[in-house]
């Protein structure tokens, strides 16, 4: 289109351009206009057109076509003057008639001029076509056809009033070169706001759809709960906003049951739920409610509960422990029972599961005061005979093991004299005289003399030992043969 129309008068027949012819009156006849002989434009010469040359004139030639269709005649035909005709007379009417006579001539020539124009369009087109590089350009999915003047990939984005930013995916490559029919895709990048599984993240994607997006990703829907439909557009000027929730299999411990769940469950509290579990505000949860959720995970809740409870209990009487030479060391005597005493009381208890894991005491009420009781610890000397106590007689028999511990044990003198008087027999008699008799081998005045009656041997092991005892103490460990020999006294 980048022609341009040279336009000129056109000579008559005889080649004069203009004869005047005088008139019968003896004055000067107007002369008629000749017709114009219409241009026909030359073809371009010279070197041939660069592609942006193409361009400005094809635009140019567009810009005053519709100029001239605005002013309502063709811009050529009125452009060419018309000059007078050879064979015309000098009278009015003659003039006249030759006047009428240029017009159906006139018209063809104005035709003729638009033919010129609609001819330099087609030539311009012809040049743009001709000259320039068709691609097809497909963004975000939608194709259209486009041509261009440039070289690169770039060129033809930019010929477009396409922006190339970080992270769009152009293929092929801004720098690759043109070819004719060559496919170019821009898909531009795009933000999305992800929820997974009650995981907050802003990915970019060059995806198109949702469900693009979620594989470009990693995600994969299948048997999830996703927020939009797979074959939903991204949003091309705003974050989108989705949400998906993975399907998972999960373990809940609850009530003495396992419960195996599978759910697309975002949270704990959602797991519970589809497990038909409800938990009290006072239960226990191994995750919190609003936890993320993960196959292969095992969630307990364990129940609580909290009771009170009334009990009497015992009082322990208190012990006060006194100190005597009258024991061996380290013998004890009980010498005042005392008496526990006893008192209600209320508890508070927690339990988990059944299981008891706390009691508080709330409150207590005494309904018998303890009696204290007194016990009598031993400091004796084991080789003072008043060190050795007898114990009470209950009437029961003494095994020869009582009387062990009655006399000392093992080290003590009295044990040594018993055991070689009568070796722990209280019923020994004398085999040679049969005059001495019991324990400790009293002779009848002798044991008379200490306050005793009857045949010693009768009388039990504590009074065998009182009465001994009493002997030791008026005379000493003479009154026994076997002291000597066990090095006693």
């Amino acid at each position: 289109m980048g022609l341009r129309l040279s336009m000129r008068e056109a000579p008559s027949a005889s080649g004069a351009e203009h004869d005047v012819q005088p008139t019968s009156g003896g004055g000067t006849a107007t002369a008629a206009p000749a017709v114009a002989e219409p241009v026909v434009a030359a073809p371009p010469s010279g070197p041939p057109l660069t592609r942006r040359e193409a361009l400005a004139r094809e635009r140019a030639a567009q810009g005053g076509g519709r100029a001239a269709q605005a002013g309502g005649r063709d811009p050529v035909a009125t452009a060419i003057p018309a000059p007078a005709s050879a064979g015309v007379t000098a009278s009015t009417a003659t003039a006249t008639a030759g006047a009428d006579s240029t017009r159906p001539r006139a018209r063809t020539v104005q035709i003729v001029g638009q033919a010129v124009v609609i001819s330099a369009l087609v030539a311009g087109t012809g040049a743009f076509v001709g000259l320039s590089t068709p691609v097809d350009l497909t963004v975000d999915g939608e194709t259209v056809q486009a041509r261009t003047f440039g070289d690169t990939v770039a060129d033809a984005l930019a010929a477009e009033g396409l922006e190339v930013r970080d992270g769009d995916l152009v293929q092929p490559g801004v720098g690759a070169d043109l070819s004719r029919g060559m496919d170019i895709v821009v898909n531009t990048a795009k933000d999305v706001e992800l929820s997974l599984d009650g995981h907050e993240s802003t990915e970019t994607t060059t995806a198109q759809t949702v469900g693009q997006a979620l594989a470009e990703l990693g995600v994969d829907p299948t048997g999830a709960e996703v927020s939009k439909d797979l074959d939903a557009p991204l949003d091309l000027e705003a974050a989108t906003g989705l949400s998906v929730v993975t399907s998972k299999t999960v373990t809940v411990r609850a009530d003495g049951e396992t419960i195996p769940v599978e759910a697309t469950a975002a949270s704990v509290g959602e797991v519970l739920t589809h497990a038909g579990v409800d938990v009290a505000d006072t239960d226990f949860v191994t995750a919190p409610l609003s936890a993320p959720v993960v196959t292969g995970q095992s969630i307990g809740v364990m129940r609580t509960e909290t009771t009170t409870e009334e009990v009497e209990e015992t009082i322990e009487a208190p012990v006060e422990e006194k100190k005597t030479d009258k024991l061996l060391e380290g013998k004890k005597k009980v010498e005042e029972k005392g008496r526990d005493g006893t008192r209600k009381v209320v508890y508070e208890v927690g339990e988990i599961d059944g299981e008891e894991i706390t009691r508080v005491e709330l409150s207590e009420e005494v309904i018998e005061e303890p009696v204290e009781k007194v016990v009598l610890i031993g400091t004796g000397d084991p080789e003072d005979p008043d060190s050795y106590e007898v114990p009470a007689d209950d009437g029961t028999t003494m095994s020869t093991e009582d009387i062990k511990a009655m006399v000392g044990g093992p080290g003590s003198p009295w044990y040594k004299i018993v055991q070689c008087e009568s070796e722990f027999n209280p019923k020994a008699v004398n085999r040679q005289n049969n005059k001495y008799f019991g324990l400790f081998q009293f002779g009848i005045p002798t044991w008379e003399g200490v306050g005793g009656s009857g045949n010693p041997a009768d009388a039990s092991p504590q009074e065998q030992f009182m009465r001994a005892k009493m002997l030791q103490e008026r005379y000493g460990w003479s009154q026994w043969e076997c002291a000597g020999m066990v090095g006693v006294g």
